[in-house]
């Protein structure tokens, strides 16, 4: 089993912990939640979802104790975007309180290190790898059924293929550039 599949695993058995004994799943997946509107949206796979007809849960980047839920009855509005193929859902809401990941160094734009914060949040900010993912369609959904307000579509500036490309510059550890000076040499 990858890495990625037994922390999916283990996530999946924690939410499955987390339901009440007559809550059914809608559906679940992977996503990500984001701490600010990105200007691009991208690899949104780090975090797992449960949705349930009362409410969503998940737990971000395979960390159980940073558990996190939002009951659909306290979003007050909505708002949705693509950019190419990834899909943002911003859900505006009640203010919720939880425990959530927080670099331990802040140094003018750097950031480093792992540590906890209480997040006081009234906007909480969903990336999916499609608009069509099971997750997102169920979060949509429930909105429509509790006719939550939905916000004008969010606004994602179109990279040009060069600025794409000038952005994908790769970095190689130091066990790569042994291996492609080898490949090299030959």
């Amino acid at each position: 089993m990858s890495p990625t599949s037994s922390i999916t695993a283990k996530s999946h058995q924690l939410l499955l912990a987390e339901l009440h004994p007559d809550e059914l799943v809608l559906a679940r997946g992977t996503g990500g939640e984001r701490h600010r509107l990105p200007s691009t949206l991208g690899s949104p796979w780090s975090d797992y979802f449960f949705v349930t007809p009362r409410r969503l849960l998940w737990i971000p980047r395979g960390r159980a104790h940073h558990r996190a839920e939002l009951e659909f009855d306290a979003v007050t509005s909505w708002a949705e975007g693509t950019q190419r193929h990834y899909y943002c859902l911003v859900l505006r809401h009640r203010p919720i309180e939880r425990m959530a990941w927080a670099p331990e160094h802040r140094v003018l734009w750097f950031e480093w290190g792992d540590s906890e914060e209480l997040r006081h949040q009234t906007q909480t900010i969903l990336n999916f790898s499609r608009r069509d993912t099971k997750v997102a369609t169920a979060i949509r959904e429930q909105l429509a059924d509790r006719d939550v307000v939905a916000e004008e579509p969010l606004e994602f500036d179109e990279p040009t293929s060069e600025e794409r490309r000038a952005r994908s510059g790769a970095l190689l550890t130091r066990r790569d550039r042994r291996v492609l000076r080898r490949l090299l040499r030959q």
